[in-house]
């Protein structure tokens, strides 16, 4: 059994707390209770089951929405705003237990 498998999730929502690497299969009739296969696992044991192309498995993601370069007050008062933060907006879509970074 894989971490995932061993979790018991009963939703797509309970697979995705287990781990990062858990996969959800869409397929009702997939890991049934007569089947030894669970409808929660590794996406590699998913398709070596049967389940290709009909799972979710998100991962984290980081959008730069605004960047703006470092700039300083000018002297003659042309540039009021002052960016001492770079980006300075960022839009993030974060899966439990996955990191995301940016630069």
């Amino acid at each position: 059994l894989s971490v995932c498998s061993s979790g018991n999730a009963t939703s797509c929502e309970e697979c995705l707390l287990i781990h990062p690497k858990c996969a959800w299969c869409f397929k009702e009739e997939f890991g049934n209770k007569k089947s030894i296969t669970s409808r929660c696992d590794f996406i590699e044991n998913l398709i070596a089951n049967g389940c290709a192309g009909n799972f979710e498995s998100t991962k984290s993601s980081v959008n730069i929405v605004k960047n703006l370069p470092l700039s300083s007050k000018s002297s003659t008062g042309t540039n009021p705003d002052v960016i001492q933060i770079m980006p300075q907006k960022i839009s993030l879509n974060l899966r439990p237990g996955d990191p995301a970074s940016f630069h």
